[in-house]
């Protein structure tokens, strides 16, 4: 999750940035956070965000026309948060699609409200495009079980019990996955958490699959807390 934030106070800045982290790391997600303190800054780079936190009182340009401006160019489909100390600039800034308000003084619940129901309409169900031979299938992330590389064949296991073979790098089709709900246990392996039955040590097992896929010690403790974040979700 790519995510810009846009205050000219740099304390403003530092404590968004800091919550930023601590929601991506209790929620699993993987967030890189640019900062910027001022809208033209902002206006002036290249990156496309997911989502921008914009400070709506600034000096030389104002969260409003930075969001119009943004509107205009790369970022026109961003998840626009204003940062506000004056709830009632709701209605002019909801000209640039805003999706949410949070007032300063309550940034802790608001943020993480905010985050939450970002999160919810972002979804599980992604469509992937993966080149088989000569052509091109349609797969849903939801329906993956596992993928396995052996000998630079990445072997995309369904829950249908059908096994597609794709010549593609295992780090390509992770990158496309929800980090969510899926993890690189091994250099060899990433599996989905929706159909892991248990683990035991350094190994996990898969419903309906009579295979235990070892989990890499450098990727064990964040393993763990990824896996725990996604059962607490869950609940």
């Amino acid at each position: 999750m790519r995510i810009a934030i846009c205050d000219d106070e740099r304390h403003m800045l530092e404590l968004v940035k800091n919550k930023l982290y601590d929601y991506s790391n209790s929620h699993n997600w993987e967030s890189a956070v640019d900062e910027f303190d001022n809208g033209n800054e902002l206006l002036k780079s290249n990156t496309k965000y997911d989502i921008i936190i914009l400070d709506y009182q600034m000096n030389e340009i104002d969260g409003l026309e930075t969001a119009r401006l943004l509107r205009k160019g790369h970022n026109s489909q961003a998840c626009i948060i204003f940062l506000t100390s004056f709830p009632e600039i709701a209605i002019p800034a909801y000209d640039v699609d805003t999706y949410r308000f949070v007032l300063k003084n309550n940034i802790d619940n608001g943020l993480a409200k905010a985050l939450d129901d970002f999160r919810n309409i972002q979804s599980y169900d992604v469509n992937l495009s993966i080149k088989v031979d000569r052509e091109f299938i349609s797969l849903n992330s939801k329906d993956i079980v596992f993928i396995e590389v052996v000998n630079k064949v990445c072997f995309i296991h369904l829950n249908t019990g059908k096994v597609i073979e794709a010549k593609v790098s295992l780090s390509s089709l992770y990158g496309k996955l929800p980090k969510t709900h899926f993890y690189k246990t091994h250099k060899a392996y990433v599996v989905n958490f929706s159909y892991i039955s248990r683990r035991r040590e350094n190994d996990i097992f898969l419903k309906n699959y009579n295979l235990s896929i070892p989990i890499s010690r450098n990727y064990l403790s964040t393993f763990k807390r990824k896996y725990y974040n996604f059962l607490n979700d869950m609940n």
